[in-house]
């Protein structure tokens, strides 16, 4: 029986016994045994619930009898440590928290408790027999603490004590709710700040921590938190400061995601269970272009995020091609959350976005700052810290610098960026733009749409600071929106012998294209106060600049020389060898 693409599944012993693909990273639970309280945030679709899943199946003193049906394959089955299957396990998860977010205050404690007591009686009824409970006491207990899931912890934590027992608690998405809730009260003043409210002395999330805390001294043995920004746990002070980070140490920078031998070893794996047509050299290539490059330690190896791995993988495997769509819609963070990053430092954030659009990197000199809170971060204090955690950059090659990791990330930073702007494209204008391109070829028109019915669209003041990676990345946003990815390829600044080129398109060679295209895109500009003379300087840089492309395996392609003067005019030129 063929094995199965573990895409979307968080069940790690129906993963590990179903008969799935699994890259196996259970030698860092040698290294959780070693720490008692780590903290360990991660961007969004990094597989932190599955991790979380695989420390129950691991540390659940319930699933002693399955050690080697779930972990003898993998290397923690061979080098079992002392406290495997030695804990009652409880897995809080406030990921379907952050609905709630704007709802009324008693609302959503109301859903928190809620939330959290489901998981408090499943735990009774999961370890009934060895805390000596019956249907009923576990059902007066539910209706006890109905609204106090803090509470209900306590007792549980005194219950296992009694026994002298241990307890190992994981808060996975520990920051969901929140997160959201300091987004919608961001402009609340303090008193009216219901994420401070819960946050402080006698709100019921800090008391939640507070319980946590208080059982460390006695039958708490271990706590692992994951989540994407440290501003809730820093907000709480003393409500939970016991936290030991472990984001940014270099013995867990590849615990989740996947290495490139790693993606390799199973893209291999892969293809010798399947007899896929599909080549697998571009495969692993378009992987890496399109997923790798988040570094979480300067010293880190490159990893690519294993979500969007999978998603592609699980396509190939049932359709032996790429997926529609190269982006998994499930990565997108909202964009009131990147929009929160910026605060209220403007200037911070244009100089910024300036500096990321047009380079795809940012230079940081110093240390990435492992806690701030609300305060601190709405000012826009730690923009590139909020960047960095929420995985838009990551660490460069070099010291000080930090980058956009990857194409799908550089399309959202656009994205995110132009909303920011408050630009909006319709879906009519875009289908101008893109129809006689993609149909017939005519790339003089896309060049005319994209500049009426884009960079026009934007207030003419906007031109003053806008930079060639302005436009190109516009561009580069429009065709990457509007081209069928397993027909067409769109690279960003895509490395050729001959140079760095801003924009390369092609249809591949197997793709049914009603129009094959094989371009290459240079761009530049000028203020829209440039004289004609100095246009027609900067315009003649690009000619040349575009021509000596076309050599080698690009001498039958086409090269498209454009230079904009803001948004008043635009001069064109195509060049072709053969």
């Amino acid at each position: 029986m063929k094995k199965r693409i573990p895409y979307a599944v968080s069940n790690f012993e129906k993963l590990a016994t179903k008969n799935y693909y699994f890259v196996d990273k259970t030698k860092y639970l040698e290294n959780i045994d070693n720490i008692d309280y780590p903290v360990f945030l991660r961007p969004r679709r990094f597989g932190k619930s599955l991790f979380t899943e695989m420390l129950r199946c691991y540390y659940d003193l319930k699933y002693a009898g399955k050690f080697k049906q779930i972990f003898g394959n993998y290397y923690i089955g061979k080098n079992p440590t002392k406290k495997r299957n030695s804990y009652f396990f409880i897995n809080f998860n406030f990921s379907g928290l952050r609905a709630y977010a704007k709802k009324d205050k008693d609302i959503v404690e109301e859903k928190f408790n809620s939330n959290n007591n489901s998981v408090i009686y499943n735990f009774l009824l999961h370890y009934k027999e060895e805390l000596n409970l019956t249907d009923e006491i576990i059902e007066i207990y539910r209706k006890n603490y109905e609204n106090n899931s803090a509470g209900a912890l306590a007792n549980i934590i005194n219950m296992i004590a009694n026994r002298e027992g241990k307890l190992f608690i994981v808060i996975d998405e520990y920051d969901s709710l929140t997160n959201a809730m300091a987004i919608y009260y961001q402009h609340a003043s303090e008193e009216e700040n219901e994420y401070l409210n819960i946050l402080r002395s006698g709100g019921f999330f800090r008391g939640f921590f507070e319980i946590v805390k208080f059982g460390t001294a006695t039958s708490v043995d271990k706590v692992f938190i994951t989540g994407i920004l440290p501003i809730t746990i820093a907000d709480m002070n003393s409500g939970y400061n016991i936290a030991e980070w472990i984001t940014f140490n270099e013995k867990y920078t590849n615990m989740l995601g996947f290495t490139y031998l790693e993606t390799e070893h199973l893209v291999n794996k892969i293809y010798s269970d399947y007899n896929l047509k599909t080549n697998k050299t571009k495969v692993l290539g378009t992987l890496k272009q399109y997923y790798d490059g988040y570094r979480f330690h300067k010293k880190g190896e490159y990893l690519f995020n294993p979500m969007m791995t999978l998603y592609f993988l699980k396509n190939l495997i049932e359709n032996d091609e790429y997926p529609d769509t190269l982006i998994d819609d499930n990565l997108r963070i909202d964009y009131n959350q990147i929009a929160y990053l910026f605060g209220n430092n403007y200037k911070a954030r244009d100089t910024i976005i300036t500096e990321i659009t047009e380079n795809k990197m940012l230079f940081f000199p110093s240390n990435l700052k492992i806690s701030f809170n609300m305060i601190d971060y709405k000012e826009g204090n730690y923009i590139t810290e909020g960047l960095y955690y929420a995985g838009i950059l990551t660490h460069g090659d070099y010291n000080g610098e930090l980058k956009i990791p990857n194409i799908v990330t550089y399309e959202m930073a656009i994205d995110y960026f132009k909303k920011i702007n408050n630009y909006r494209t319709g879906r009519i204008e875009i289908n101008k733009i893109i129809k006689n391109y993609q149909l017939e070829g005519k790339v003089e028109d896309l060049i005319k749409y994209f500049f009426s019915e884009v960079i026009q669209k934007f207030p003419g003041d906007f031109f003053k600071n806008a930079n060639e990676s302005f436009y190109h990345g516009l561009l580069f946003h429009v065709l990457w929106n509007n081209f069928t990815k397993d027909i067409y390829e769109v690279l960003p600044e895509y490395n050729l012998p001959t140079g760095q080129v801003d924009i390369m398109l092609q249809s591949f060679n197997i793709a049914e294209a009603r129009h094959e295209l094989h371009d290459i895109f240079e761009i530049k500009q000028v203020p829209k106060s440039a004289k004609e003379t100095v246009f027609e300087q900067k315009f003649n840089e690009v000619r040349m600049q575009a021509k000596k492309h076309l050599i080698g395996d690009y001498k039958n392609w086409r090269a498209i020389a454009v230079c904009f003067r803001g948004n008043k005019d635009y001069k064109i030129e195509i060049f072709l060898t053969k």
